[in-house]
């Protein structure tokens, strides 16, 4: 697989890797416990995985559990084509629902066809333009962990003020 420019190839690529190595209905990718480890998953490397995790496997070309070990731009490249495929999904609809991307490939009597069909339909309806176009892509913002008591005394602040027993 190439790495894909831009929204569309990203889509096309991941409904391929779909129809290629098989739909996992779950987060990302089938962890195919049980086996002898002596099957073609194991063997390749390549799981079956959910519309997420094909294309995440589409933008580092295998499957992948954390963007953060990934070259630059690729975690803004995942939440584009995510939030295109989730307003494609919401707005058009795909297999008689309109929903965002979790519920709609979570709804029963989903197929890994009407996956496949749903990522080529998405890839027709996104913009053209490269990930590293000019309008550039929006910066994935770092989440600092909350404040908690603990971490907020270990800065040197307290609190709650002390106050001693009368």
């Amino acid at each position: 697989m190439t790495r894909p420019t831009s929204i569309p190839d990203a889509l096309r690529l991941a409904a391929v890797y779909i129809g290629r190595y098989g739909w996992f209905r779950g987060y990302l990718y089938d962890s195919h416990d049980g086996c002898q480890r002596n099957c073609h998953v194991h063997r390749t490397g390549m799981f079956p995985a959910s519309m997420l995790g094909a294309i995440r496997a589409a933008l580092v070309g295998r499957p992948k559990w954390y963007l953060n070990t990934t070259p630059d731009g690729t975690a803004e490249a995942y939440a584009a084509t995510l939030d295109h495929l989730n307003r494609h999904l919401t707005n058009y609809g795909s297999a008689g629902l309109r929903a965002p991307v979790i519920p709609w490939s979570n709804a029963r009597g989903r197929t890994a066809a009407h996956v496949v069909a749903a990522l080529r339909a998405a890839a027709s309806t996104a913009p053209r333009q490269p990930f590293d176009g000019p309008a550039g892509l929006a910066p994935v913002v770092p989440i600092r962990p909350a404040r908690t008591p603990a971490n907020r005394a270990s800065n040197g602040a307290a609190l709650f003020p002390l106050s001693r027993p009368a």
